[in-house]
């Protein structure tokens, strides 16, 4: 990983760490709560196929995606499946750890090159007692996070490889022609060959 001291400038319109404009859209800022995440957000850079997190590892970082496609993932028999896909703008990690220490169960890896903003879990926690407007933005993301858990688990319960496909494309329609089919297939929970031929269908219907 390319990790780049918190010292270097923000290389930004307004001169501040990305996720300030995402919270901001969420929920009040204070400008002493800015100044805090300008000071201990860091920018971070990792190529396609590398990983962020590991089965085993404490997550002692969350991350927000400010380019590229970074997916979830466990391996079953040798075989890596796709359990979420997240891209511009969305925050990932792993949940399990927070409140717990638990170790992380998934596979974090970037399916394009990433530009990121590391947001320290330590951090999160501090701001959020030092300052409560973050519990509001907090909450909010929150609700962002369980809205996509059951989008998950809804999907996983249709029968129907097309009603699946067309529920995908309402979803994560710009993903589509972003990211390899094999990603989608196993998020979706269906082979390519399948994946192929609903696209096909679907195309020429």
């Amino acid at each position: 990983m390319n990790k780049l001291h918190t010292s270097v400038k923000w290389q930004t319109i307004d001169g501040h760490s990305p996720v300030i404009a995402y919270f901001k859209s969420i929920g009040y800022l204070s400008d002493a709560a800015i100044r805090e995440f300008d000071e201990h957000t860091f920018p971070l850079f990792i190529q396609k196929r590398e990983m962020l997190l590991k089965p085993g590892s404490i997550a002692d970082h969350f991350y927000f995606i400010v380019k590229g496609v970074i997916q979830g993932c466990i391996k079953d028999e040798g075989k890596f499946i796709t359990t979420w896909l997240n891209e511009e703008n969305e925050i990932v990690g792993s949940i399990r750890t927070l409140g717990t220490n638990e170790p992380c169960r998934e596979y974090l890896q970037a399916l394009e090159d990433c530009q990121l903003v590391a947001i320290p879990v330590a951090f999160t926690e501090m701001v959020f007692d030092k300052y409560p407007e973050t519990n509001i933005i907090a909450r909010r993301l929150w609700e962002y996070n369980y809205r996509g858990a059951e989008d998950r688990a809804y999907i996983c319960r249709i029968s129907s490889a097309e009603k699946k496909y067309r529920y995908f494309l309402e979803k994560h329609s710009n993903l589509v022609n972003r990211i390899a089919l094999k990603y989608i297939a196993s998020f979706l929970g269906m082979t390519i060959e399948t994946l192929s031929r609903v696209r096909s269908r679907q195309n020429n219907g």
